[in-house]
């Protein structure tokens, strides 16, 4: 649990260090977000999770993101990093493939990820504890689908 509390708290600090870093320094972080089918736009990948507009965006993100990584970390830590980084990596990627031409910056299709993963894997493993996880989550996040 404890790796599970520490991981969660270093995302969350991560986002909340580059959203007060946007604030005070010069300069538009947006731009490093994701620029769909540009090679500009591809380091958005990594960095665009992290990258929030305002304060409201950031505040919306990080509940959802604390939880739903507490969770995986917690109940699947021999997984957790490749599903986190997976899911990361292809939110990323599919923004660059499919959306509109604008950057593309915030934590939410991680989320969508890992939400989606966690009402998924309880379903597919049969085993109570991972149903229950997933019935927990839904009735947490299930009205973001």
């Amino acid at each position: 649990m404890k790796r599970a509390i520490f991981v969660s708290c270093l995302i969350v600090i991560l986002m909340w260090l580059s959203f007060l870093s946007d604030c005070v320094l010069p300069g538009e972080f947006a731009t490093v977000g994701i620029l769909p089918r540009t090679s500009s736009g591809l380091k958005g990948i990594l960095f665009a999770p992290f990258i929030h507009g305002d304060i409201g965006h950031i505040c919306s993100n990080t509940g959802a993101i604390f939880v739903l990584t507490l969770v995986l970390f917690w109940i699947y830590r021999e997984i957790a990093w490749k599903v986190w980084i997976l899911s990361m990596l292809m939110d990323g990627a599919l923004v660059w493939l499919l959306a509109r031409c604008s950057y593309h910056i915030g934590m939410s299709g991680v989320i969508f990820a890992l939400l989606g993963f966690l009402l998924a894997i309880g379903i597919f493993r049969f085993s109570i504890k991972t149903l229950l996880i997933s019935v927990l989550i839904f009735l947490l996040y299930g009205g973001c689908i």
